[in-house]
């Protein structure tokens, strides 16, 4: 692990990296804004705040417009040059919203009315202040050229500095009011006789999820499966597995229940149409109860198909459900919307713990490592570099606090915080062991979903696809400029001790890397196929699976992270889906924390600085060619967009970040 045992700055724990691994302004006033919008949030819901909850609501929703700008704003600078001033406006605009919010809620006022403790809290606003002062001056000492310059240094420090003041009041103001603003929404719950309402209410300032409108329905929840936040786990079938019995004549019902069409088991396979999602994986966790109440863990299989070629809609549907060696079907009215949620809980687990961190998280960090030791301006240096800013820091924030023990996975998820650990290791691992498998277009054929007649709808593929096919011809296009024989690429002794550091035990520790067993890289086919997956995985892959917490998983009753009644195992026995749902409190952490880890968008796939040309005419022209290809593919996506069910934009361009640095 790249992050393991780095020495920490006293008082925040903050790890002493190297200069360059540590965040820059644009990215901590991108963070400090999405923060900002999440806190009004959290406390619009309370009545506490102002007399009536209509001018609660209206107060904070007010700040939207201008937040969201300074949002875009920070966004559009992501990975250019000589914006000092820029950055000093938007932060100064922001920390006034800020002012202005504390002065007409009068913060303090009401945090210390909430405790009864006045000399108390005056005494925790001396200490945190003091923490402040200390930490930031540490960062700053330590990153003068990212964080501050000489326009930035009077404005931007003391700036961040109030940025986080505030919000810390408002957390705490928030943190002070939590039990009231649940039972405010228990109530509206109860009145309105909706079993949904509580979680519905906890959106104030920030919109719902559009998903929430119609997660139920049978054709939603199968799309997720192709367009969802976890939309890689379809594999196709030549024979039914045994875990599902289902024969013939019940797959007949089934399809003409919900399908509206007759079709056959037999027809089903033959044509490639049957396809299963296996979450066997998930087997390693173990029932976790951090903090509180039981929970249960489940490995479901689901399994689904396309209609037939006379079919009005080609639309993948939901077939069956194995869970506990139970099978429930779409016949089965009164326990297939509880079969349906547990399969997404599972879903949910996969994604945060395999395909997010894992498979994206985990396996980028040796090559960031190995990296490093390159020589400054090394070809393959200067086009990776991009690709890996910011990693080593998110992932640090993850290892100390989110997959911590009684961190956020531990409280959320539905393992036990040790099992969560192992199988997402298991996960990294099964990437780093087997890189040579692991390029996008691979992994497609690996689970056999690359024809697209007989999966037409499939939106992470065809979307995917045109982003890996632009990074591909931009890699080579590269690459070729400076490696203009694969004799040169054999000769480069950096280049191969790269590739050593990448497989050596006491390295990357990755194996079946480069073209012999001993990592050495030969070809420029294989460096560009190689390169590319980095960059893809990097990028393109992890805002697939990042960005979809926002817009579809903190609806918690849609994408519950546990529950918290047993699976059931009678599919004759009636079940409300909603009574294994995690609580409104629980509801609300899930909100935070994935609102926040799926709204930060810092730098733009593409956007290189200036240096990566080197002067070089042909990467120029390579260069402009992918920012071509890349603006073509919006449009195209687009496009596609408006003929399907629900948009599918984690993979446009311009909303994939360079690297992972959420």
């Amino acid at each position: 692990m790249a992050v393991t045992d780095i020495p920490e700055i006293p008082i925040i724990n903050f790890p002493l990296l190297p200069k360059d691994e540590l965040p820059n302004a644009q990215w901590l006033g991108l963070l400090l804004t999405v923060l900002t919008i999440l806190n009004l949030n959290n406390n619009a819901k309370s009545n506490i705040v102002t007399n009536t909850e209509e001018n609660d609501t209206s107060l904070f929703k007010d700040k939207l417009i201008p937040l969201r700008a300074i949002d875009q704003n920070l966004r559009s600078m992501g990975g250019q040059e000589d914006v000092e001033d820029d950055l000093n406006s938007n932060i100064t605009n922001l920390l006034a919203i800020l002012q202005e919010i504390d002065e007409n809620l009068h913060i303090d006022e009401q945090i210390n009315d909430s405790i009864q403790q006045k000399s108390v809290e005056s005494s925790y606003e001396d200490k945190k202040d003091r923490k402040i002062d200390r930490a930031f001056t540490k960062i700053i000492k330590k990153n003068n050229k990212q964080i501050t310059s000489k326009s930035t240094k009077s404005v931007t420090k003391k700036s961040f500095r109030e940025i986080i003041k505030y919000n810390a009041k408002l957390l705490q103001l928030a943190e002070e009011n939590i039990q009231v603003n649940n039972q405010d929404a228990v109530n509206k719950h109860q009145n309105n006789n909706h079993p949904l309402a509580g979680y519905d209410q906890q959106f104030k300032v920030i919109p719902k999820p559009k998903i929430a409108n119609n997660f139920q329905e049978d054709l939603v929840f199968a799309y997720m499966q192709v367009a969802g936040s976890n939309p890689v786990m379809l594999n196709q079938i030549k024979e039914l597995d045994l875990r599902l019995q289902i024969d013939s004549e019940k797959y007949q019902a089934i399809a003409n229940a919900i399908m509206g069409v007759p079709d056959s088991l037999a027809a089903a396979i033959a044509e490639g149409r049957l396809y299963l999602s296996d979450y066997d994986l998930l087997k390693i966790l173990e029932n976790g109860s951090y903090p509180k109440a039981q929970k249960y863990a489940a490995a479901p299989i689901g399994l689904f198909a396309v209609p037939p070629a006379h079919s009005s809609s080609f639309n993948l549907v939901p077939i069956a459900i194995s869970c506990q060696q139970s099978v429930f079907t779409p016949l089965e009215t009164g326990t297939w919307m509880t079969a349906k949620n547990v399969l997404q809980m599972a879903d949910s687990n996969y994604h945060e713990l395999v395909s997010h961190l894992g498979r994206t998280h985990l396996v980028i960090e040796p090559f960031i490592v190995a990296t490093n030791h390159l020589p400054n301006n090394h070809v393959v240096k200067n086009l990776l570099k991009p690709h890996l800013e910011g990693t080593v820091l998110i992932n640090y924030g993850a290892h100390k606090f989110l997959i911590a023990p009684k961190g956020a996975v531990d409280s959320l998820l539905v393992g036990t915080i040790e099992s969560d650990q192992k199988l997402a290791i298991k996960a990294a691992q099964s990437y780093l062991l087997n890189f040579n498998q692991i390029a996008f277009p691979d992994t497609l054929n690996s689970r056999g979903v690359t024809d697209t007649k007989q999966l037409p709808i499939y939106p992470y593929r065809d979307d995917g696809t045109l982003i890996w096919n632009a990074i591909y011809k931009w890699v080579f296009a590269y690459l070729s400029a400076y490696y203009t024989s694969d004799a040169v690429i054999v000769s480069d002794k950096d280049l191969q001790n790269w590739s050593a550091k990448l497989i050596s035990p006491k390295g990357g520790r990755l194996q079946n890397f480069g073209e012999d067993s001993q990592g050495r890289i030969k070809t420029l086919d294989y460096l560009v196929k190689a390169i590319s997956t980095i960059i893809f995985t990097a990028s393109a892959q992890h805002a697939a699976v990042n960005f979809a917490q926002r817009g579809l998983m903190m609806y918690t009753p849609a994408f519950p992270l546990a529950r918290y009644t047993p699976t059931p195992t009678n599919p004759q026995v009636s079940e409300d889906f909603v009574n294994g749902l995690p609580s409104l409190e629980k509801a609300q952490e899930q909100i935070n924390i994935l609102y926040l880890l799926g709204s930060v968008y810092y730098t733009k796939l593409g956007e290189y600085s200036k240096s990566i040309t080197g002067g070089n005419q042909q990467v120029e022209a390579a260069l402009d060619d992918f920012q071509k290809d890349l603006q073509e593919i919006e449009k195209i996506i687009n496009g596609l967009n408006t003929e399907r069910m629900i948009p599918y934009r984690s993979l446009l361009p311009s909303k994939i970040p360079q690297s992972i640095n959420i």
